[in-house]
């Protein structure tokens, strides 16, 4: 039996890549790990994150953004923190640290784009 493919890297398409490049070096408390001619990385460990302008043959001007990436932390406690850390910077809380039907506990944000982030614990 094979082993399913391991994810290396989430990739988002911007519209302005030098705004959202501002919001996860914010968020993410760190510069990329490299950067290219219309795109860059984040190393998050195990997988990267990377940002791409949009106008090319995979990501063309027209489209929307419409990717969730989850950040799963160690404890509701880290959640809460993370809350008060994003209402601070000014990002877009769209649903407060609360209980999901999952049974995990969780809060949702928006990137500048309109991306969304949720932060959760088990």
């Amino acid at each position: 039996m094979t082993k399913p493919p391991h994810l290396d890297a989430v990739v988002i398409p911007c519209r302005d890549i030098n705004r959202q490049r501002a919001f996860y070096e914010r968020i993410l408390e760190g510069p990329p790990a490299e950067t290219g001619s219309g795109w860059l990385r984040f190393d998050l460990g195990h997988v990267s994150l990377a940002l791409r302008a949009r106008g090319d043959a995979l990501f063309p001007r027209e489209g929307q953004p419409g990717v969730m990436l989850a950040f799963h932390l160690d404890s509701r406690d880290e959640v809460e923190r993370w809350h008060r850390r994003l209402l601070m910077a000014k990002v877009a809380v769209l649903d407060p640290p609360g209980p999901l039907p999952s049974g995990e506990y969780a809060l949702h944000a928006a990137d500048p784009e309109g991306n969304v982030l949720c932060l959760f614990a088990s």
